[in-house]
Formats: structure tokens, sequence, C-alpha cells
């Protein structure tokens, strides 16, 4: 199955455009789950996400929608993954009230997390439950040597993690060095402009069709928004390019 759509849906620009003028903050997440199949969650990241929240966004689309959320940052940032057991199973407990909308999970390292610190980050995937799917994201420095990029990606596939393909100015120069690492992909994709974009994601497009065709089952691309809010160029061409590989969506 292959998975489109932002890194969140709450811009209230889109109104009247992607969404009714007269839209309330409170559908937001309905309109958007009409526009995409999938939503990275990042209010995870930032505090706790109250059971009844869950709740009430898991009530606003339909069965096939899948939301992506992302490790707090008390776990990744703060803690950088030392001695966050506890915080852990609290993460899984709430990412598994999704239910049936529960996609990826993502863990996003800190940026001072180091290659030499790879140990820990096999002791944090080992004991992660094993139906639990996550997919990590390395920082550049993983990928720029040989030996470091392939013991980050050991150590992801010996704990069936998938990796965070990150599409930036910053990565450029090293998406080839991406591999993947499970039975999913998982793209973040920076957007810098209609300009920039358009062959990237044309790029995209033919690698995801190809991935397809070979059987990966599960593929998500997230379109990010960095500098100065949605580009609506890119991003309605971005769905018009992925809208034939996207079956169609229930409501």
């Amino acid at each position: 199955m292959i998975y489109f759509g932002c890194s969140q849906w709450g811009y209230s620009s889109w109104k009247g455009i992607l969404y009714p003028q007269n839209a309330k903050p409170g559908k937001f997440l309905y309109h958007y789950s009409r526009e995409f199949n999938c939503v990275e969650v990042n209010p995870t990241y930032h505090d706790y996400v109250e059971p009844e929240r869950i709740a009430h966004w898991q009530q606003q689309v339909s069965e096939g929608f899948k939301f992506c959320p992302k490790f707090p940052k008390l776990i990744s940032h703060d803690k950088m993954l030392y001695g966050v057991k506890e915080l852990t199973d609290d993460f899984i407990y709430r990412a598994g009230l999704f239910g049936g909308n529960l996609g990826i999970s993502f863990l996003q390292l800190h940026p001072e997390f180091m290659p030499e610190e790879l140990p820990v980050l096999d002791g944090f995937l080992k004991n992660l439950p094993k139906d639990f799917k996550i997919s990590v994201e390395l920082k550049p420095k993983f990928l720029e040597h040989t030996n470091t990029r392939d013991a980050a990606l050991r150590v992801l596939a010996e704990n069936n993690a998938g990796i965070v393909i990150l599409d930036t100015r910053e990565t450029f120069g090293l998406i080839n060095n991406y591999k993947l690492t499970n039975h999913s992909a998982f793209i973040r994709f920076n957007s810098y402009g209609i300009e920039i974009d358009r062959p990237r994601i044309d790029n995209w497009v033919k690698m995801i069709t190809a991935w397809s065709a070979k059987g990966l089952p599960e593929i998500y691309f997230f379109l990010h928004f960095p500098e100065s809010g949605a580009d609506m160029d890119s991003l309605f061409y971005a769905r018009e390019k992925f809208s034939p590989l996207i079956s169609p969506r229930s409501t």
C-alpha cells in the first residue's frame, strides 16, 4: 500500500483551497483525510497526547487512514534513549490506541547522537515489541562514511526497523546512501518551491512505482514545508503524481 500525506493537517491557509472556506479547526483533520490517506503525528513528539484526543482524531478519518506518530523528544532528545523503558512503554500504549489507524511510528535521533552510540540504539530497538512498526531517522553524519552507514543499517535490519529517508538540502548528495532495511519505506520530503521540487517528486514517483511493482508492501511519503508555509504548487503537483498510485480511499 502506498500512503501519501503531509507533516500536519492544521494549516488554516488551506481554507478555501483544500478545506471549505468555513471549516473550523476542529474539523481540519476530517477534511484533510478526504484529500490524503496518512499524516505524521508530531504532537506526540512535543507532549503527551491524551487517549480522548486520539479517539477524537480517529472519529474523523476513514478505516484505511494511517497516523504515524513521532516518538516523544523526552525519549529521543532529552534522554537520548538512555533509561527510557517506562517512557517508551507509555508511548507504545498511546500509539496502540490508534488501533487499525496506526501506521509506522518514527524515531528521530538527536543531532548529537553519535555513531559510537549505535549499541544504545540497538538495545532500545531490541526492547520494543516484536510487532511494533518503527522507522528511525538517522542524521546525515551516519550516512557520510561507508563503515558508519553499513553499521547503522545493520542495526536497523537486525531489529526489523525501517529507515526514515530524508530528502532535504542537507541530504541531496546522500540520497543514494539510503538502503531499505525492512519491508517498508518512509520518506520525509522537504519542499523548497515547485521549480526545485518538481524533478525530485518525479524521481520519487518513479522509485516508489518500482518498489511497489517489486512487492514492497508499505510505502509512506510525507511532504514538509519548512520555510514559508505550504507551497500549494508543489502540494498539488505531488498529489497529482501520487494519485494514480494510491488505491481509492473509503469515506
